[in-house]
């Protein structure tokens, strides 16, 4: 790359000191050279660029843009002053005391200032941002001592920072990145020394430390960087005790790492760097006492720059270039100067931030092959610039970050290094000459063209064609032409411009003007010739493109009313635009039609507005076409009309010889009227005038809609018994035709599978005859049924006679049917034997006195139940408890103690309840008393309990009995109404604890009861109340028509027969 720099850049940068000048490899002007070709070079490149203008005057430049591609590889670079003076800007960047202390600077590709540092007096570390108007902090760590940072930005823009921090007297190595929103990725490695740390990126934004060991004087040169995935550390230098300190680093741009550090025990600046493969060290300056704050840079050669001083008397600055591993350059720079940073612009100039004179900040810089740093002060208001760092950005900007030592604060500084790049190229234009042009960009030249004054020129206009001359000396020749012209013939036809009527385009003198062009020389200047390159025609009247010489070419057929090209003329008017002219067009004013063949005013063109069907028949039709033949009238054409004399009637969709219009039922050949209007044809409907009725499925006459058996016909008797099948139960039997309880058996006798009991569902057969059914529906009798036994198991079987082979008249217990004797309702069977003992019951054989049973309460409820061993007890007390229960059932003592049935009720209570049950029911009751009047508080209540019995069930701490008697009792409870419960709580005998009769007992006491009142006074009438009738609980005697009598008082006369849909008695009347 050839550089060009001038004496003026420099002077405008630095603004003080003389600068030395750069040798100048391309010239910025290209003199003219003279070319003998106008229309291109052999050996050009040919190329698809074009230029514009494409003309211009001899005498004057013209402005001239040329556009392509790839001219930025094309170009001499050139680097210069863009002209202007600057000043250095400096500012505080924080105001905090004792912020600022070594600071590090950088700026991303937002133009965001970075900054971290730390501070003096609370030891925070803390990182500053400035988007060029405000300033913002945040503090990044506390620490005991934090020192020596330094920060690079990658090409993501993420902040990467090293730093040295001190914990309890062991130094480290920090690593941290900012990613814009927080620091990540951290890092720390042990046992470092607090001395100069320096940080790298490579191309892969991985980050590279330098830095050295702990120890007195440095211990040894290290470096620390990241691959990817983890650190690796590497020794660089331990071959003394004192050695790596002031390192610095920087990476090649093919990616080799370079650390320079500081030899104290020899007073060398070395150089570690692995551009050969491996680790290798290298001597940069063996002079006295070198390599203090040493800073370190490369530029776009891969060259290594470096600033330092020496602690040799004078303290001298020095400054190397060089590459690793080969002979390095090295100069003295002054003295006075120290805490060197160096940062190296993408022009390749040094910039270098310094302490200049123990008191101000200063600043250097070098220019591409110079050898002298220029200086100058930034900054010298107080103690200033002890540690500064330095940072030129993209756009030519110089930043500088440093400590005001006078004032404990941080402070800014930046600058315009005014540099600018520019690019250019020679454009070639023949024997006219060359100049440069500036490449804007890659796709953009603009230049001035040559500039002529000499009659040799101005006699001798001409074109030719542009080339553009590449830095490597390659001419490329562009696709585009440029013409030079006279001064005062522009378009150089041999007419002064003064009396030339087209002075910008070359004309012979014509019929109609002076000097302008006459493409087809017909006489007629293009400019007045309404065809230009038709030779045959110049004039058109009328302006419709058709010239009016009849002899010409396309000659109007109309030249005085515009018109264009029809089938039928040529320059014509056409109203519709069809292609056929008015003059011919049937349909001027519609452009899908112009033909009417039949003229019935209907167009031939079938694919046009209202094509006419049959164009060669005159006619009317509208349908399902126009102009066809219509003799009705109706609007369709006779070949499609059904009745083409009728135009009440066009068509018979059904072909039934009805039409459509007429037809109620356009669609059925079947149907043509509906008389009763019920929407089913006359034909189909069963009742063509009843509009109510239309089917009749059993064909008995009556419609199905008033029909209540559709399916059955009414009058039908299969059987002929007289009963139509509708309602006879037995259609196919004709001695049977009623079966009133549904059971299966005719209600008659003397019919076929007669029903002994025509009222009870359950019972159907009495084999004996006398009132009771062979069914039965105790399960515990079918162990002791046969197969020949008469009747079946019918679950809920009602009056089951136990013997039902033996006419007998028992009830009790429910042991009907079997013999009776004593008429007690005990069957004979179950009658206890009375034996009575001849011995006395006061003793045993061995003297003994026996002892009664001290259960009293078993023992009489085992009486009053027929227990038969009870009831065979010797004589004593059974005796005489057997005759006084003898004595309760007379009447007399009915009369004489009306409180005895009270009494016998309450000796004859039997609690069956164990102990577990009568608890939970007895704690059931308790919650019943407590919730019954908030009735959705004891639905909880009893849903807790129910949850409660199943897992104290599941743990066997209950039986399974206890659990399902408490689960019916609580599912009745919860369906039980608020009103109903408020009785129930307080209702022992509801939750079983008042030992309630069972069923047996309480009939066996009613009918006793019953008795009583029955014959309360023997010595007046029994007869009944005319209006009462028995209790539902007396049991009567079932006759064989399946009906339960009873007759009360015995023998009075008075008969009740049972209701078997109620269950109550009522009168009957023989």
């Amino acid at each position: 790359m050839r550089i060009q720099a001038i004496l003026m850049m420099f002077v405008l940068c630095i603004g003080v000191l003389p600068l030395a000048e750069f040798s100048v490899d391309e010239p910025a002007l290209i003199q003219h050279e003279e070319v003998t070709s106008v229309s291109g070079r052999s050996g050009a490149v040919a190329t698809n660029w074009s230029a514009s203008p494409s003309n211009g005057p001899t005498d004057s430049g013209t402005n001239l843009t040329i556009t392509g591609s790839g001219f930025l590889d094309m170009a001499f670079k050139n680097v210069t002053s863009d002209g202007g003076v600057y000043e250095w800007t400096t500012s505080t960047a924080s105001y905090v005391t004792s912020s600022g202390w070594d600071p590090s600077i950088g700026v991303d590709s937002t133009g965001t200032v970075h900054i971290v540092y730390s501070n003096l007096n609370s030891d925070d570390f803390w990182h500053s941002t400035y988007d060029g108007s405000t300033w913002t902090h945040d503090k990044i760590r506390d620490c005991d001592v934090c020192s020596n940072a330094d920060l690079v930005i990658d090409s993501n823009d993420n902040v990467h920072i090293a730093y040295y921090h001190s914990i309890s007297g062991t130094g480290y190595l920090l690593y941290s990145m900012y990613d814009g929103t927080s620091w990540t990725n951290n890092w720390s490695k042990s046992n470092v020394e607090n001395d100069q740390i320096a940080i790298a990126i490579d191309a892969n934004n991985q980050p590279h430390i330098s830095y050295s060991r702990e120890g007195y004087m440095c211990n040894a040169a290290m470096l620390s960087y990241y691959g990817g995935s983890s650190w690796t550390t590497v020794t660089l230098d331990d071959t003394s005790t004192y050695i790596g300190c002031d390192s610095s680093i920087a990476i090649d741009s093919n990616g080799f790492v370079h650390v320079a550090y500081r030899h104290q025990g020899n007073m060398d600046l070395l150089i570690a760097s692995n551009i050969s493969g491996s680790w290798q060290r290298y001597t940069v300056d063996n002079g006295n006492s070198v390599g203090y704050h040493s800073a370190m840079d490369v530029d776009s050669n891969d060259v290594l720059h470096i600033v330092y001083k020496t602690n040799a008397a004078g303290n001298t600055v020095k400054y190397a270039t060089g590459l690793s591993g080969s002979a390095w350059t090295d100069s003295n720079q002054g003295s006075s100067r120290s805490t060197f940073s160096m940062s190296i612009d993408k022009f390749d100039i040094v910039h270098i931030s310094e302490y200049n004179g123990n008191s101000d900040l200063g600043y250097s810089m070098m220019a591409p092959g110079g050898s002298l740093l220029q200086s100058m002060t930034v900054d010298n208001v107080g103690d200033v610039g002890y540690e500064s760092d330095i940072f030129v950005d993209d756009n030519n900007m110089v930043h500088i970050a440093y400590y005001d030592t006078t004032n404990e604060r941080l402070k800014y500084a930046n600058r315009s290094t005014g540099m600018i790049e520019t690019y250019e190229v020679r454009v070639d234009f023949g024997q006219f000459g060359s100049v440069v042009g500036t490449v804007i960009n890659d796709t953009t030249i603009v230049l001035t063209t040559p500039i002529h004054t000499s009659e040799q020129y101005q006699a001798t206009p001409g074109t030719v064609t542009p080339s553009i001359w590449d830095v490597d000396g390659v001419e490329h020749q562009t696709n585009s032409t440029f013409r030079f012209y006279l001064p005062d013939d522009f378009d150089s036809d041999g007419i002064n411009d003064q009396y030339d009527n087209c002075p910008l385009v070359a004309g012979p003198i014509t019929n109609d003007a002076v000097g302008c062009p006459d493409s087809d020389g017909d006489g007629y200047g293009n400019g007045g010739d309404a065809f230009p390159i038709d030779s045959t025609q110049w004039n058109d009247t009328d302006g419709d493109g058709y010239g009016d010489n009849p002899e010409g070419n396309d000659s109007d057929s109309c030249p005085l009313i515009a018109g264009s090209i029809t089938f039928d003329s040529i320059g014509c008017p056409d109203t519709d635009g069809d292609g056929y002219s008015d003059l011919g067009d049937a349909f001027s004013n519609d452009s899908t039609q112009w033909n009417d063949s039949d003229g019935d005013g209907y167009g031939d063109n079938p694919l046009g507005n209202s094509p006419d069907s049959c164009p060669e028949e005159v006619g009317n039709s509208t349908y399902p076409g126009l102009g066809c033949l219509d003799s009705d009238g109706d609007g369709y054409a006779d070949t499609l009309d059904s009745f083409p004399f009728n135009s009440l009637e066009q068509l018979d969709s059904d072909q039934d010889g009805v039409g459509d219009n007429s037809d109620e039922f356009p669609l059925d050949a079947n149907e043509s009227m509906d008389s009763d209007g019920d929407g089913v044809g006359d034909n189909a409907d069963a009742f063509p005038y009843d509009a109510n009725e239309t089917m009749d499925s059993d064909a008995d006459g009556i419609g199905d809609n008033s029909d209540p058996y559709p399916l059955i016909h009414n009058f039908v008797d299969s059987d002929g018994d007289s009963v139509p099948n509708i309602n006879d139960d037995f259609p196919s039997d004709i001695t049977q035709w009623s079966d009133i309880d549904g059971d299966g058996y005719g209600d008659n006798p003397n019919g076929n599978d007669s029903d002994d009991f025509v009222n009870n569902a359950t019972q159907w057969k009495d084999s004996d005859g006398d009132g009771y059914g062979d069914n039965w529906g105790n399960s515990s009798w079918n162990a002791t049924r046969t197969p020949t036994w008469p009747g079946i198991f019918v679950d809920g079987a009602q009056f089951a006679d136990y013997c039902p082979e033996t006419n007998g008249n028992s009830t009790a217990d429910d042991y009907y049917g079997c013999q009776d004797d004593d008429g007690n309702g005990v069957a004979n069977m179950f009658e206890p034997i009375v034996e009575n003992n001849a011995t006395s019951d006061t003793g045993n054989d061995d003297g003994e006195t026996s002892q009664q049973d001290d259960d009293s309460d078993s023992y009489i409820d085992s009486l009053l139940s027929g227990d038969a061993g009870t009831m065979t007890q010797t004589v004593g007390f059974g005796a005489i408890l057997l005759a006084f229960l003898a004595l309760l059932q007379t009447n007399m003592a009915a009369a004489i103690l009306p409180d005895a049935f009270r009494w016998v009720q309450v000796l004859r209570k039997n609690s069956k309840l164990s102990k577990e049950e009568e608890n939970e029911l007895s704690y059931l009751q308790s919650v019943v008393q407590a919730y019954f009047a908030d009735h959705q508080s004891l639905i909880e209540e009893l849903r807790n309990m129910k949850a409660d019995l199943t897992a104290r069930y599941t743990n066997n701490q209950i039986k399974k009995e206890t659990r399902e008697k408490l689960f019916t009792i609580i599912d009745d409870l919860m369906t039980t109404d608020s009103e109903e419960l408020e009785h129930i709580a307080h209702n022992d005998v509801y939750f079983g604890l008042a030992e309630a009769l069972d069923t047996k007992d309480r009939a066996a006491l009613l009918r006793e009861k019953v008795s009583m009142e029955q014959d309360n006074d023997p010595f007046e009438g029994a007869a009944m109340n005319a209006d009462s009738v028995p209790s539902n609980a007396i049991q009567g005697t079932v006759s064989t028509d399946g009906h339960e009598y009873l007759e009360l008082p015995a023998d009075s006369g008075n008969w009740f027969i049972r209701n078997y849909e109620s269950g109550s008695w009522e009168r009957w009347d023989q």
